[in-house]
């Protein structure tokens, strides 16, 4: 259920972990829990020295908090985490480039790249939808420009850069269509190895 993510500085309002305090608490977010049918998770060491688990999506904020400009949890990720297993990359092509967040409402806003979660399934026999291609969806963490993090599907962002792409994507006038179908190597035809001691056969 807990996987590392590239540490990240993040603040907190206070009212939602203290009954004490007012104002924000300074932490950095660690890793991440997953819960199947439940948001994306934190692991948070703050600066009191407590660690927090479970912390929710939307408690995050990686820039001065603004309950003004704050966005509710099902804007943020539109999709619950799919099994307790997840799998964090940082794929490192898209370490910190920027994109267009495609929210819930399907209003943008920028934001840059964070890091990814896949699952994989809570066993064999309980694979959910994640072995069916037209189901299966990753979260890519991102950096929004509000100050909070969100965790959307592929199609749910449009990357940007000032060579390759440029700073006005066109995805959505492409037409992308799912690819849905399962695509294997071996097929029922018979066939055999070579009978030979030679490698390059």
């Amino acid at each position: 259920m807990n996987a590392d993510i590239p540490p990240l500085k993040i603040q907190i309002f206070s009212p939602y972990i203290t009954d004490k305090l007012n104002g924000v608490e300074t932490g950095y977010a660690f890793a991440i829990q997953s819960f199947r049918g439940r948001c994306l998770q934190f692991h948070v060491l703050m600066e009191s020295g407590a660690h927090f688990r479970q912390v929710p999506l939307h408690y995050l904020w990686h820039d001065t908090p603004n309950d003004e400009t704050e966005i509710d949890l099902p804007m943020l990720q539109l999709w619950d985490c799919f099994s307790n297993k997840p799998i964090v990359t940082v794929f490192d092509f898209l370490r910190d480039y920027e994109c267009n967040a495609i929210l819930k409402d399907k209003t943008e806003m920028a934001a840059s790249y964070w890091f990814t979660v896949d699952w994989l399934p809570d066993s064999s026999s309980e694979s959910g939808v994640l072995l069916e291609p037209h189901q299966n969806k990753c979260a890519h963490v991102c950096l929004l420009a509000n100050g909070q993090v969100c965790a959307l599907p592929t199609n749910r962002l449009a990357f940007k850069d000032a060579y390759f792409i440029g700073n006005t994507p066109s995805a959505k006038s492409k037409g992308y269509i799912t690819m849905e179908g399962i695509h294997t190597a071996e097929t029922c035809e018979r066939w055999s190895v070579a009978n030979t001691n030679k490698v390059y056969y």
